[in-house]
């Protein structure tokens, strides 16, 4: 499925989505891909128990195009960074299992969506930033929380307000990705990873536990009220 700038396929139970626009994969549409589309996708697809991001090429993505800063109106500015940003958040809470393959540069909304996954596996060569504060603006699509809360404010503060774009073993050391690939593309040891987590579990199984931290981290009391049953019920028909 093509939507907006990205395709998406499934690769058996694997859900792969590719943000494909230029060599750079810029992110001339902060919404990558159709909120809608993806969920009914999704839907279309119940066998799916995992969703790998990755950038066409030599990287992730670059983020926005600045050359379009300033091009915009206010409200229509602000009305294509909520799509996008609600799109994160769907993303964030899918009950299902998200991984990042970052190849090359990952950076401003490219890192953003990156952070948005519950998993992100970087090759050795990658760079990761959100450098948006060198271009007179901010992290628009919820990179700033999503750092603070991943990392410490000390760390995320730093970060953002230098600009920094580092290393991936520097963002290893940091806690900002899971793990380097061996490999020059992190592409198919992200696959692995999923295929690892994914093995012998059910979907319910999976789904419960990503559900109860998501409603955890939201505070909602008893989270995982009813799961145990429900699972244990799908098992063993109690």
């Amino acid at each position: 499925m093509r939507s907006n700038i990205s395709e998406l396929n499934a690769e058996d139970n694997i859900a792969v989505l590719t943000i494909d626009n230029g060599p750079k994969n810029l992110l001339t549409e902060p919404e990558f891909i159709d909120r809608r589309e993806l969920l009914d996708w999704l839907d279309k697809n119940p066998q799916v128990g995992a969703l790998v991001i990755v950038g066409k090429g030599r990287h992730f993505s670059h983020g926005a195009d600045v050359s379009l800063f300033g091009s915009e109106n206010g409200n229509a500015l602000s009305e294509k960074l909520e799509n996008a940003r609600e799109l994160l958040r769907t993303i964030e809470k899918l009950p299902i299992i998200t991984a990042a393959a970052i190849n090359g540069g990952c950076f401003g909304g490219g890192l953003e969506i990156a952070l948005s996954c519950q998993f992100r596996i970087a090759s050795p060569s990658a760079f990761l930033g959100l450098p948006e504060i060198m271009h007179g603006v901010i992290p628009g699509m919820g990179g700033i929380e999503r750092l603070y809360r991943l990392l410490c404010k000390e760390k995320a503060l730093k970060m953002i307000l230098c600009g920094e774009m580092i290393s991936a073993k520097d963002a290893l050391a940091a806690g900002l990705v899971t793990k380097l690939s061996e490999e020059k593309n992190s592409f198919g040891e992200t696959m692995d990873l999923v295929r690892e987590l994914l093995n012998g579990k059910s979907k319910l199984q999976i789904s419960s536990i990503i559900e109860t931290m998501n409603l955890a981290g939201e505070g909602v009391e008893d989270p995982s009220k009813g799961k145990f049953e429900a699972v244990i019920s799908e098992a063993y028909g109690k």
